[in-house]
């Protein structure tokens, strides 16, 4: 889709701090208040914009992220409608794509341990079970959500803060509601937020500002379409070999560095680490692959990539809006 400066310029600013106030939008982009709405309003109402999400620090929260992969044996029209509509229905799906490539399909879910991967595999077995001919899992031991320069036409920035397994911490149900409302719609109003945690706007900000404080929410950032900014998605799945602590570090730098990557997952499972890349064309992607291969070459054993055609930018917490919902329903029946 044809974007001008300024819709490049607020997609960035809104990657960096997607809370950030419409006045504060104005300032930097040298636009009124009024304007940035229309615009913001323009690129979520043009797909352009899933989502704009708190980065919560869901290690914290004693939840971990794993990959399932699955490849079909037919992949037809019905069978991607079906698999889009299932990640949707499950509540713990953080982003579910239809690919091309090595595997037909990336489930990423979030899980608080094996136990319930497991049940989520059972799920989608019993669901596709006749079409699935391979599986596998990977649970992620790292990541970082890095710039999206490359589209935007912007300087490199630095990456969100790592997000690692740490200690569990437990938060109260008011706590949870308020981390997945802000996941679903960063820009959320503090006097809506009141309302759906039945708290005082007053109380909201207090409790909104201790969860940055005490790292439950890393910041506040953007997800973006790559196709309507005119790139194509890859995930390229790498599998060490002959790896030290050192040269993964050097590796990592170099990643850091590409703006053609936009996302890193360090994984234990089948691949060792996984990169979510966008490029214009495939000159770009094997003009990636070199590099990387040129480089690193000494170091990476298997690899292969898989292309999304189609994927769900989903909120993984919103198990915990549907259970305050239940409950304040039966408590209203009382």
């Amino acid at each position: 889709m044809e974007l001008d400066r300024k819709d490049k310029e607020l997609l960035n600013l809104l990657y960096l701090n997607s809370r950030e106030s419409f006045i504060g939008l104005g300032k930097k982009l040298r636009l009124s208040n009024t304007a940035v709405e229309r615009r913001l309003y323009r690129l979520r109402k043009d797909g352009i914009i899933p989502l704009l999400f708190a980065d919560v620090n869901l290690a914290k929260l004693g939840l971990k992220c794993y990959r399932l992969y699955f490849k079909f044996d037919v992949m037809d029209k019905e069978a991607e409608r079906a698999v889009l509509e299932f990640f949707e229905s499950y509540p713990r799906t953080l982003w579910g794509v239809v690919c091309e490539g090595e595997y037909d399909v990336l489930w990423r879910i979030i899980a608080k341990d094996e136990v319930e991967v497991e049940s989520a595999m059972y799920l989608m077995v019993e669901k596709f079970g006749t079409k699935i001919i391979e599986k596998t899992v990977v649970a992620t031991t790292y990541q970082t959500y890095l710039a999206w320069n490359k589209a935007l036409g912007t300087e490199r920035q630095s990456g969100f803060p790592i997000e690692k397994i740490t200690e569990p911490q437990q938060v109260d149900a008011k706590d949870m509601l308020l981390l997945s409302l802000l996941y679903a719609d960063a820009r959320e109003t503090t006097v809506s937020l009141s309302k759906q945690v039945s708290l005082t706007p007053d109380a909201v900000q207090y409790r909104i500002k201790r969860l940055v404080r005490e790292k439950y929410i890393l910041g506040y950032t953007a997800w973006f379409d790559a196709k309507k900014l005119g790139f194509n998605y890859y995930k390229f799945l790498i599998g060490f070999r002959s790896i030290t602590r050192e040269k993964e570090k050097q590796f990592l730098n170099h990643c850091l560095a590409n703006d053609s990557i936009i996302f890193i997952n360090k994984t234990i499972g089948s691949w060792d680490i996984e990169l979510d890349i966008i490029v214009r064309n495939n000159a770009e992607l094997h003009d990636f692959t070199r590099e990387l291969k040129t480089k690193f070459g000494n170091i990476i054993g298997k690899h292969t990539f898989v292309s999304a055609v189609e994927e769900r930018m989903l909120n993984p917490l919103r198990g915990a809006a549907l259970s305050e919902t239940k409950q304040s329903k039966a408590r209203e029946i009382k």
